[in-house]
Protein backbone atom coordinates (compact mmCIF):
# COMPACT_ATOMS: atom_id res chain seq x y z
CA UNK A 1 0.00 0.00 0.00
CA UNK A 2 1.19 3.22 -0.75
CA UNK A 3 2.43 6.10 1.76
CA UNK A 4 0.12 8.89 2.37
CA UNK A 5 3.54 11.14 1.70
CA UNK A 6 4.18 9.38 -1.63
CA UNK A 7 4.32 11.07 -5.04
CA UNK A 8 2.77 9.69 -8.15
CA UNK A 9 6.12 9.55 -9.64
CA UNK A 10 7.75 7.88 -6.38
CA UNK A 11 4.44 5.36 -6.96
CA UNK A 12 6.44 4.70 -10.55
CA UNK A 13 9.17 3.83 -9.37
CA UNK A 14 8.08 1.70 -6.86
CA UNK A 15 5.89 -0.21 -9.48
CA UNK A 16 8.74 -0.72 -11.53
CA UNK A 17 11.00 -2.40 -8.77
CA UNK A 18 7.87 -3.94 -7.63
CA UNK A 19 5.56 -5.36 -10.74
CA UNK A 20 8.09 -4.75 -13.54
CA UNK A 21 7.09 -6.57 -16.39
CA UNK A 22 3.77 -6.77 -15.42
CA UNK A 23 0.68 -4.93 -17.59
CA UNK A 24 0.40 -1.03 -16.19
CA UNK A 25 -1.51 -0.26 -19.24
CA UNK A 26 -3.79 -2.62 -21.61
CA UNK A 27 -5.06 -0.53 -24.92
CA UNK A 28 -6.26 -2.56 -27.46
CA UNK A 29 -3.72 -4.63 -28.75
CA UNK A 30 -1.20 -2.29 -26.73
CA UNK A 31 0.47 -3.14 -23.64
CA UNK A 32 2.53 -1.59 -21.59
CA UNK A 33 4.55 -2.49 -18.27
CA UNK A 34 4.97 -0.94 -15.34
CA UNK A 35 8.66 -0.43 -16.20
CA UNK A 36 8.16 0.93 -19.24
CA UNK A 37 5.35 3.18 -18.04
CA UNK A 38 8.03 4.39 -15.27
CA UNK A 39 10.67 4.81 -17.74
CA UNK A 40 8.75 6.56 -20.55
CA UNK A 41 6.90 8.70 -17.86
CA UNK A 42 10.13 9.91 -16.15
CA UNK A 43 12.04 10.41 -19.19
CA UNK A 44 9.26 12.68 -20.11
CA UNK A 45 8.81 14.69 -17.24
CA UNK A 46 12.53 15.68 -18.07
CA UNK A 47 12.23 16.63 -21.57
CA UNK A 48 8.85 18.56 -20.72
CA UNK A 49 11.26 20.57 -17.87
CA UNK A 50 13.66 21.31 -20.39
CA UNK A 51 10.57 23.03 -22.68
CA UNK A 52 9.60 25.34 -19.84
CA UNK A 53 7.26 23.08 -17.89
CA UNK A 54 8.93 24.12 -14.07
CA UNK A 55 7.16 23.40 -10.42
CA UNK A 56 3.35 25.03 -10.47
CA UNK A 57 2.90 25.56 -14.20
CA UNK A 58 0.29 23.96 -16.34
CA UNK A 59 0.48 21.28 -19.18
CA UNK A 60 -2.31 21.28 -21.39
CA UNK A 61 -3.08 17.79 -23.13
CA UNK A 62 -5.66 17.95 -26.29
CA UNK A 63 -6.16 14.18 -26.81
CA UNK A 64 -7.98 11.30 -26.59
CA UNK A 65 -7.83 8.70 -23.49
CA UNK A 66 -4.69 6.89 -25.13
CA UNK A 67 -1.71 5.36 -23.08
CA UNK A 68 0.02 8.63 -24.33
CA UNK A 69 -2.42 11.05 -22.47
CA UNK A 70 -1.70 8.48 -19.22
CA UNK A 71 2.08 9.02 -19.39
CA UNK A 72 1.83 12.84 -19.90
CA UNK A 73 -0.07 13.17 -16.99
CA UNK A 74 2.10 11.04 -14.73
CA UNK A 75 4.81 12.89 -16.43
CA UNK A 76 3.35 16.38 -15.44
CA UNK A 77 2.94 15.65 -11.92
CA UNK A 78 6.79 13.93 -11.83
CA UNK A 79 7.48 17.43 -13.05
CA UNK A 80 5.87 19.17 -10.31
CA UNK A 81 3.57 20.25 -12.86
CA UNK A 82 -0.63 20.72 -13.40
CA UNK A 83 -2.12 18.65 -15.79
CA UNK A 84 -5.07 19.76 -17.31
CA UNK A 85 -7.14 18.14 -20.61
CA UNK A 86 -8.99 19.89 -23.03
CA UNK A 87 -12.52 18.77 -24.11
CA UNK A 88 -12.85 18.36 -27.74
CA UNK A 89 -16.39 18.40 -27.54
CA UNK A 90 -16.30 22.14 -26.50
CA UNK A 91 -16.81 25.19 -29.13
CA UNK A 92 -13.47 26.62 -30.39
CA UNK A 93 -13.88 29.87 -28.50
CA UNK A 94 -14.19 27.98 -25.54
CA UNK A 95 -11.03 25.98 -25.91
CA UNK A 96 -9.22 29.56 -26.79
CA UNK A 97 -10.36 31.17 -23.63
CA UNK A 98 -9.76 27.99 -21.28
CA UNK A 99 -5.76 27.78 -23.14
CA UNK A 100 -5.72 31.65 -22.69
CA UNK A 101 -6.87 31.81 -19.17
CA UNK A 102 -4.71 28.83 -17.91
CA UNK A 103 -1.63 29.81 -20.35
CA UNK A 104 -0.15 26.41 -20.45
CA UNK A 105 3.73 26.39 -20.35
CA UNK A 106 3.74 23.64 -22.63
CA UNK A 107 1.03 21.80 -25.05
CA UNK A 108 0.88 18.14 -26.02
CA UNK A 109 -1.33 17.57 -28.84
CA UNK A 110 -2.76 14.40 -30.44
CA UNK A 111 -1.83 14.55 -34.35
CA UNK A 112 -5.74 14.52 -35.16
CA UNK A 113 -6.28 17.93 -33.60
CA UNK A 114 -3.08 19.44 -35.15
CA UNK A 115 -5.98 21.33 -37.56
CA UNK A 116 -7.76 22.31 -34.56
CA UNK A 117 -5.01 23.82 -32.93
CA UNK A 118 -3.83 25.35 -36.22
CA UNK A 119 -7.55 26.79 -36.37
CA UNK A 120 -6.90 28.38 -32.78
CA UNK A 121 -3.98 29.93 -33.07
CA UNK A 122 -3.29 30.54 -36.97
CA UNK A 123 0.11 32.13 -36.61
CA UNK A 124 1.26 29.04 -34.23
CA UNK A 125 0.83 28.12 -30.49
CA UNK A 126 2.58 30.51 -28.27
CA UNK A 127 3.43 27.84 -25.89
CA UNK A 128 5.67 24.96 -27.42
CA UNK A 129 4.12 22.30 -28.77
CA UNK A 130 4.66 18.27 -28.32
CA UNK A 131 2.78 15.59 -30.80
CA UNK A 132 1.00 13.05 -28.73
CA UNK A 133 1.37 10.66 -31.72
CA UNK A 134 1.85 10.58 -35.46
CA UNK A 135 4.06 12.43 -37.66
CA UNK A 136 4.58 15.73 -36.31
CA UNK A 137 5.14 18.69 -38.11
CA UNK A 138 8.76 20.17 -38.77
CA UNK A 139 10.22 22.02 -35.63
CA UNK A 140 7.69 20.12 -33.01
CA UNK A 141 9.17 17.03 -30.96
CA UNK A 142 6.72 14.21 -30.53
CA UNK A 143 6.09 12.53 -27.12
CA UNK A 144 7.79 9.39 -27.74
CA UNK A 145 10.86 11.61 -28.53
CA UNK A 146 10.93 13.15 -25.20
CA UNK A 147 9.89 9.91 -23.90
CA UNK A 148 13.11 8.39 -25.19
CA UNK A 149 15.16 11.08 -23.90
CA UNK A 150 17.65 11.15 -20.88
CA UNK A 151 16.76 10.13 -17.48
CA UNK A 152 16.33 12.98 -15.47
CA UNK A 153 19.48 14.07 -12.73
CA UNK A 154 16.71 14.82 -10.30
CA UNK A 155 12.75 16.01 -10.10
CA UNK A 156 10.70 18.30 -7.74
CA UNK A 157 8.89 16.90 -4.41
CA UNK A 158 5.92 17.43 -4.75
CA UNK A 159 4.46 18.62 -1.58
CA UNK A 160 0.99 17.73 -0.44
CA UNK A 161 -1.18 20.94 -0.92
CA UNK A 162 0.78 21.36 -4.51
CA UNK A 163 -1.78 21.46 -7.46
CA UNK A 164 -1.24 18.31 -9.82
CA UNK A 165 -4.31 18.75 -12.18
CA UNK A 166 -7.37 21.30 -13.17
CA UNK A 167 -10.51 19.29 -13.63
CA UNK A 168 -13.23 21.56 -15.25
CA UNK A 169 -16.89 21.22 -14.28
CA UNK A 170 -19.62 21.77 -16.63
CA UNK A 171 -19.72 25.59 -16.55
CA UNK A 172 -23.91 25.95 -16.02
CA UNK A 173 -23.42 29.58 -15.63
CA UNK A 174 -20.19 31.94 -17.56
CA UNK A 175 -17.28 29.75 -18.51
CA UNK A 176 -16.23 26.37 -17.01
CA UNK A 177 -14.30 26.32 -13.83
CA UNK A 178 -11.22 24.73 -13.00
CA UNK A 179 -11.48 22.84 -9.75
CA UNK A 180 -7.70 22.86 -8.29
CA UNK A 181 -6.63 19.54 -7.00
CA UNK A 182 -3.96 18.40 -5.07
CA UNK A 183 -1.87 16.20 -4.79
CA UNK A 184 -3.74 15.48 -0.98
CA UNK A 185 -6.65 15.25 -2.52
CA UNK A 186 -5.52 12.58 -5.07
CA UNK A 187 -4.07 10.44 -1.98
CA UNK A 188 -6.98 10.79 0.43
CA UNK A 189 -9.27 9.66 -2.30
CA UNK A 190 -7.49 7.09 -3.66
CA UNK A 191 -6.95 5.80 -0.26
CA UNK A 192 -10.60 6.22 0.72
CA UNK A 193 -11.89 3.91 -2.61
CA UNK A 194 -9.67 1.58 -2.07
CA UNK A 195 -10.58 1.16 1.59
CA UNK A 196 -14.01 1.04 0.65
CA UNK A 197 -13.87 -1.46 -2.39
CA UNK A 198 -11.25 -3.33 -1.02
CA UNK A 199 -9.15 -3.40 -3.95
CA UNK A 200 -5.69 -5.28 -4.52
CA UNK A 201 -3.42 -5.75 -7.25
CA UNK A 202 -5.04 -8.01 -8.74
CA UNK A 203 -7.84 -5.84 -9.91
CA UNK A 204 -7.97 -4.66 -13.57
CA UNK A 205 -9.64 -1.71 -13.84
CA UNK A 206 -11.59 -0.60 -16.85
CA UNK A 207 -11.29 3.20 -17.55
CA UNK A 208 -13.89 4.72 -19.61
CA UNK A 209 -14.61 8.02 -18.65
CA UNK A 210 -13.38 10.43 -21.11
CA UNK A 211 -9.66 12.44 -20.28
CA UNK A 212 -11.48 15.60 -19.40
CA UNK A 213 -13.91 14.10 -16.70
CA UNK A 214 -11.93 12.82 -13.50
CA UNK A 215 -8.83 11.87 -15.28
CA UNK A 216 -7.49 10.42 -12.16
CA UNK A 217 -10.27 8.30 -10.31
CA UNK A 218 -9.28 4.91 -11.46
CA UNK A 219 -6.50 5.65 -13.16
CA UNK A 220 -4.71 6.74 -10.03
CA UNK A 221 -6.25 3.00 -8.14
CA UNK A 222 -3.87 0.74 -10.33
CA UNK A 223 -1.38 3.59 -9.84
CA UNK A 224 -1.44 3.22 -6.09
CA UNK A 225 -2.02 -0.60 -6.09
CA UNK A 226 0.75 -1.67 -9.13
CA UNK A 227 -2.17 -2.94 -10.97
CA UNK A 228 -3.77 -3.01 -14.34
CA UNK A 229 -5.65 -0.12 -16.31
CA UNK A 230 -7.53 -1.01 -19.72
CA UNK A 231 -8.35 2.09 -21.73
CA UNK A 232 -11.49 2.25 -23.54
CA UNK A 233 -11.73 5.27 -25.77
CA UNK A 234 -15.18 4.60 -26.77
CA UNK A 235 -18.69 4.49 -24.71
CA UNK A 236 -20.87 1.84 -27.09
CA UNK A 237 -21.93 -1.18 -25.83
CA UNK A 238 -19.95 -3.18 -27.83
CA UNK A 239 -16.72 -1.57 -26.87
CA UNK A 240 -17.05 -1.54 -23.45
CA UNK A 241 -17.92 -5.35 -23.43
CA UNK A 242 -15.52 -6.26 -25.63
CA UNK A 243 -12.79 -4.66 -23.37
CA UNK A 244 -14.35 -6.44 -19.99
CA UNK A 245 -14.32 -9.56 -21.55
CA UNK A 246 -10.88 -9.30 -23.58
CA UNK A 247 -8.97 -7.99 -20.33
CA UNK A 248 -11.17 -9.96 -17.60
CA UNK A 249 -11.68 -6.31 -15.85
CA UNK A 250 -12.86 -6.89 -12.23
CA UNK A 251 -13.58 -3.08 -11.66
CA UNK A 252 -15.45 -0.69 -13.01
CA UNK A 253 -17.03 2.99 -12.97
CA UNK A 254 -19.51 3.91 -15.57
CA UNK A 255 -22.97 6.55 -15.39
CA UNK A 256 -25.86 4.12 -15.27
CA UNK A 257 -26.37 4.72 -19.28
CA UNK A 258 -23.82 2.93 -19.83
CA UNK A 259 -24.93 -0.01 -17.62
CA UNK A 260 -28.23 0.43 -19.82
CA UNK A 261 -25.96 0.16 -23.24
CA UNK A 262 -24.70 -3.28 -22.28
CA UNK A 263 -28.73 -4.44 -21.68
CA UNK A 264 -29.28 -3.95 -25.17
CA UNK A 265 -26.59 -6.61 -26.54
CA UNK A 266 -28.18 -9.10 -28.61
CA UNK A 267 -29.44 -11.76 -27.00
CA UNK A 268 -27.49 -14.60 -26.37
CA UNK A 269 -23.85 -12.75 -25.87
CA UNK A 270 -21.18 -13.51 -23.91
CA UNK A 271 -21.47 -11.91 -20.69
CA UNK A 272 -18.71 -9.00 -20.59
CA UNK A 273 -18.94 -8.23 -16.43
CA UNK A 274 -18.25 -12.45 -16.19
CA UNK A 275 -15.14 -11.40 -13.80
CA UNK A 276 -16.27 -8.18 -12.50
CA UNK A 277 -16.62 -7.61 -8.93
CA UNK A 278 -16.97 -4.19 -8.94
CA UNK A 279 -19.64 -2.27 -11.04
CA UNK A 280 -19.95 1.37 -9.82
CA UNK A 281 -22.45 3.66 -10.82
CA UNK A 282 -22.10 7.15 -10.11
CA UNK A 283 -23.12 10.73 -11.97
CA UNK A 284 -26.76 10.06 -11.88
CA UNK A 285 -29.23 8.17 -10.73
CA UNK A 286 -29.47 4.36 -10.67
CA UNK A 287 -33.27 3.32 -11.41
CA UNK A 288 -33.82 0.14 -10.15
CA UNK A 289 -35.17 -1.89 -13.19
CA UNK A 290 -31.09 -0.67 -14.02
CA UNK A 291 -30.07 -2.50 -11.53
CA UNK A 292 -32.81 -5.51 -11.24
CA UNK A 293 -31.38 -6.01 -14.94
CA UNK A 294 -28.21 -6.34 -14.85
CA UNK A 295 -28.67 -8.57 -11.77
CA UNK A 296 -30.63 -11.02 -13.57
CA UNK A 297 -29.11 -11.05 -16.72
CA UNK A 298 -25.09 -10.67 -15.36
CA UNK A 299 -25.05 -11.95 -12.73
CA UNK A 300 -23.93 -8.22 -11.71
CA UNK A 301 -24.69 -6.30 -8.33
CA UNK A 302 -24.33 -2.32 -9.63
CA UNK A 303 -22.93 -0.34 -6.58
CA UNK A 304 -24.53 3.64 -6.79
CA UNK A 305 -21.84 5.62 -5.51
CA UNK A 306 -21.92 10.12 -4.62
CA UNK A 307 -18.74 11.93 -6.11
CA UNK A 308 -17.99 15.23 -8.20
CA UNK A 309 -14.77 17.51 -9.24
CA UNK A 310 -14.81 19.19 -6.37
CA UNK A 311 -14.57 16.22 -3.97
CA UNK A 312 -12.15 14.38 -5.90
CA UNK A 313 -14.33 11.24 -6.91
CA UNK A 314 -16.19 9.33 -4.81
CA UNK A 315 -17.14 10.78 -1.06
CA UNK A 316 -20.25 8.40 -0.83
CA UNK A 317 -20.54 4.83 -2.04
CA UNK A 318 -22.53 1.22 -1.16
CA UNK A 319 -19.71 -1.59 -0.45
CA UNK A 320 -19.59 -4.99 -2.32
CA UNK A 321 -22.21 -6.85 -1.01
CA UNK A 322 -24.77 -4.36 0.05
CA UNK A 323 -27.86 -4.57 -1.72
CA UNK A 324 -29.36 -2.05 -3.84
CA UNK A 325 -31.86 -0.20 -2.44
CA UNK A 326 -33.61 2.67 -4.59
CA UNK A 327 -31.83 5.96 -4.38
CA UNK A 328 -29.47 4.51 -1.68
CA UNK A 329 -25.89 6.56 -1.90
CA UNK A 330 -24.53 4.26 0.87
CA UNK A 331 -22.27 5.65 3.20
CA UNK A 332 -19.08 7.81 3.34
CA UNK A 333 -15.99 6.20 2.40
CA UNK A 334 -13.22 6.47 5.08
CA UNK A 335 -11.71 10.76 5.61
CA UNK A 336 -14.72 12.45 4.37
CA UNK A 337 -17.06 13.94 6.46
CA UNK A 338 -21.20 14.05 5.39
CA UNK A 339 -23.41 16.20 6.80
CA UNK A 340 -27.57 16.91 5.29
CA UNK A 341 -27.92 20.54 6.36
CA UNK A 342 -31.16 22.61 6.28
CA UNK A 343 -31.07 26.18 4.64
CA UNK A 344 -29.87 28.05 8.28
CA UNK A 345 -27.11 25.55 8.06
CA UNK A 346 -28.47 23.27 10.88
CA UNK A 347 -28.45 19.35 10.18
CA UNK A 348 -31.56 17.84 9.42
CA UNK A 349 -33.63 14.94 11.55
CA UNK A 350 -33.44 11.39 9.80
CA UNK A 351 -35.50 11.21 6.55
CA UNK A 352 -35.82 14.89 6.40
CA UNK A 353 -34.31 15.78 2.90
CA UNK A 354 -31.38 18.81 2.75
CA UNK A 355 -28.48 19.55 1.38
CA UNK A 356 -25.77 17.55 0.58
CA UNK A 357 -21.92 19.12 2.17
CA UNK A 358 -18.86 17.32 2.02
CA UNK A 359 -15.80 18.38 4.08
CA UNK A 360 -12.57 16.80 4.36
CA UNK A 361 -8.70 16.21 3.22
CA UNK A 362 -10.38 15.11 -0.41
CA UNK A 363 -12.10 18.06 -1.11
CA UNK A 364 -10.67 20.42 -3.27
CA UNK A 365 -9.19 24.03 -2.00
CA UNK A 366 -11.00 25.92 -4.79
CA UNK A 367 -10.77 26.70 -8.29
CA UNK A 368 -8.08 27.96 -10.46
CA UNK A 369 -7.85 31.94 -10.80
CA UNK A 370 -10.78 32.60 -7.94
CA UNK A 371 -9.62 33.78 -4.85
CA UNK A 372 -11.46 31.68 -2.46
CA UNK A 373 -14.21 33.02 -0.33
CA UNK A 374 -17.06 32.15 2.54
CA UNK A 375 -20.46 32.41 0.44
CA UNK A 376 -18.79 30.29 -2.50
CA UNK A 377 -19.99 26.68 -2.20
CA UNK A 378 -16.31 25.49 -2.19
CA UNK A 379 -14.48 26.91 0.70
CA UNK A 380 -11.65 26.01 3.33
CA UNK A 381 -12.13 22.19 2.36
CA UNK A 382 -16.16 21.90 2.70
CA UNK A 383 -17.96 21.64 -0.26
CA UNK A 384 -21.82 22.39 -0.55
CA UNK A 385 -23.09 20.03 -3.39
CA UNK A 386 -26.31 21.55 -4.00
CA UNK A 387 -27.88 18.19 -4.19
CA UNK A 388 -30.77 17.09 -2.03
CA UNK A 389 -30.28 13.99 0.05
CA UNK A 390 -31.18 12.36 3.36
CA UNK A 391 -29.77 9.91 6.14
CA UNK A 392 -31.70 7.20 7.22
CA UNK A 393 -29.74 7.28 11.12
CA UNK A 394 -27.80 4.43 10.75
CA UNK A 395 -25.36 5.74 8.31
CA UNK A 396 -26.84 5.39 5.01
CA UNK A 397 -27.63 8.05 2.23
CA UNK A 398 -30.48 8.58 0.34
CA UNK A 399 -30.39 10.92 -2.80
CA UNK A 400 -33.62 13.09 -3.32
CA UNK A 401 -33.02 15.15 -5.96
CA UNK A 402 -30.54 18.24 -7.13
CA UNK A 403 -31.45 21.73 -5.91
CA UNK A 404 -31.70 23.53 -9.12
CA UNK A 405 -33.77 20.66 -9.84
CA UNK A 406 -36.57 20.69 -6.74
CA UNK A 407 -39.80 21.24 -8.00
CA UNK A 408 -42.03 23.39 -5.87
CA UNK A 409 -45.98 22.77 -6.95
CA UNK A 410 -48.75 24.25 -5.29
CA UNK A 411 -46.27 24.94 -2.08
CA UNK A 412 -45.34 21.39 -2.28
CA UNK A 413 -41.89 19.99 -2.20
CA UNK A 414 -41.65 17.60 -5.41
CA UNK A 415 -38.47 15.36 -6.58
CA UNK A 416 -37.97 14.30 -9.70
CA UNK A 417 -36.47 11.20 -9.14
CA UNK A 418 -39.61 9.83 -7.78
CA UNK A 419 -41.30 10.54 -10.84
CA UNK A 420 -38.64 9.23 -12.88
CA UNK A 421 -38.39 6.13 -11.21
CA UNK A 422 -41.84 5.51 -11.59
CA UNK A 423 -42.00 6.09 -15.17
CA UNK A 424 -39.36 3.78 -14.94
CA UNK A 425 -41.72 1.00 -13.87
CA UNK A 426 -43.64 1.15 -17.39
CA UNK A 427 -42.43 -1.94 -19.66
CA UNK A 428 -42.24 0.25 -22.39
CA UNK A 429 -39.96 3.15 -20.99
CA UNK A 430 -35.58 3.10 -21.00
CA UNK A 431 -35.16 6.19 -20.27
CA UNK A 432 -36.94 8.81 -17.96
CA UNK A 433 -35.78 12.82 -16.60
CA UNK A 434 -37.92 15.01 -14.75
CA UNK A 435 -37.65 18.68 -15.31
CA UNK A 436 -39.18 21.90 -13.81
CA UNK A 437 -41.46 24.14 -16.35
CA UNK A 438 -43.13 27.67 -14.80
CA UNK A 439 -46.94 26.80 -14.41
CA UNK A 440 -49.10 29.81 -13.77
CA UNK A 441 -51.60 27.85 -11.31
CA UNK A 442 -49.12 26.24 -9.50
CA UNK A 443 -46.24 27.80 -10.14
CA UNK A 444 -44.23 24.74 -10.82
CA UNK A 445 -44.84 22.45 -12.58
CA UNK A 446 -43.36 18.79 -13.48
CA UNK A 447 -42.49 17.99 -17.11
CA UNK A 448 -41.15 13.94 -18.15
CA UNK A 449 -38.83 14.01 -21.06
CA UNK A 450 -39.31 9.99 -21.33
CA UNK A 451 -37.04 7.79 -24.33
CA UNK A 452 -39.06 4.42 -25.35
CA UNK A 453 -37.61 0.96 -25.64
CA UNK A 454 -36.43 -0.10 -29.12
CA UNK A 455 -39.73 -1.01 -31.30
CA UNK A 456 -42.10 0.52 -28.11
CA UNK A 457 -44.76 2.84 -28.90
CA UNK A 458 -46.04 5.25 -26.27
CA UNK A 459 -48.44 7.79 -26.24
CA UNK A 460 -48.99 10.84 -22.84
CA UNK A 461 -52.09 9.52 -22.10
CA UNK A 462 -51.03 5.87 -22.00
CA UNK A 463 -47.67 7.41 -19.34
CA UNK A 464 -50.65 9.41 -17.25
CA UNK A 465 -52.78 6.36 -17.05
CA UNK A 466 -49.70 4.35 -16.00
CA UNK A 467 -48.93 7.09 -13.15
CA UNK A 468 -52.24 7.66 -11.99
CA UNK A 469 -52.14 5.23 -9.02
CA UNK A 470 -49.04 5.63 -8.92
CA UNK A 471 -48.18 9.64 -7.94
CA UNK A 472 -49.78 11.92 -5.79
CA UNK A 473 -51.95 14.09 -7.98
CA UNK A 474 -49.55 17.12 -7.80
CA UNK A 475 -46.33 15.01 -8.67
CA UNK A 476 -48.50 13.86 -12.23
CA UNK A 477 -45.86 15.55 -14.75
CA UNK A 478 -47.99 18.84 -16.51
CA UNK A 479 -46.11 17.58 -19.87
CA UNK A 480 -44.93 14.14 -20.94
CA UNK A 481 -42.49 14.53 -24.08
CA UNK A 482 -41.52 11.27 -25.91
CA UNK A 483 -38.36 11.43 -27.52
CA UNK A 484 -36.44 8.79 -29.81
CA UNK A 485 -33.31 9.14 -27.58
CA UNK A 486 -32.45 11.91 -24.61
CA UNK A 487 -29.42 13.83 -24.84
CA UNK A 488 -26.11 12.67 -23.74
CA UNK A 489 -23.07 14.65 -22.52
CA UNK A 490 -19.73 13.17 -23.86
CA UNK A 491 -19.29 11.06 -20.62
CA UNK A 492 -22.58 9.67 -20.86
CA UNK A 493 -25.15 11.18 -18.83
CA UNK A 494 -28.22 12.70 -19.53
CA UNK A 495 -27.64 17.00 -20.29
CA UNK A 496 -30.80 17.38 -18.55
CA UNK A 497 -29.71 21.26 -18.74
CA UNK A 498 -30.06 21.15 -22.23
CA UNK A 499 -33.59 19.98 -22.11
CA UNK A 500 -34.35 22.65 -19.47
CA UNK A 501 -33.08 25.14 -22.05
CA UNK A 502 -35.46 23.28 -24.52
CA UNK A 503 -38.62 23.79 -22.77
CA UNK A 504 -40.50 26.58 -23.06
CA UNK A 505 -43.44 27.56 -20.83
CA UNK A 506 -46.94 25.07 -21.22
Amino acid sequence: MFQDDETLAGMLRRNAQVRGGAPAILSGDVSVSHEALAEAALRLAGGLAGLGLAPGQRLAVYARKTPQAVTAFLAAAAAGGAFFPLDPNQPPEVTRAILDRLTPAVLVVAAEYLPALAALYPEDAPMPTVVCDGPAPAGKPTLAELAAGPMPAALPRVQPDDPVYLNFTSGTTGAPKGAVTTLGNLLANTAAAIDAFALTPDDVHLCMMPVFVHPHETLLRPLALGGTMVLCDRVSSRAVAEACSRHKVTALMAVAAIYETLLRLPAGADNPLAAVRLAESGGMHVPSALAAGLRERFGASILPVWGSTETTGVALANRPGDAYAPCCLGRPVPGYDVAVTREDGSPCDPGEPGELVISGPGVCPGYFGEEPRPEFRLYGGRFRTGDEVFHDGDGRFFFAGRQSMLLKVGGMKVFPVEIEEALRQHPDVAEAVVIPVADALRGEAAKAVVAPKNGASLSPGELRRFLSGRLHRLKMPRVIEIRDALPRTPGGKIAWRALVSDSPTP
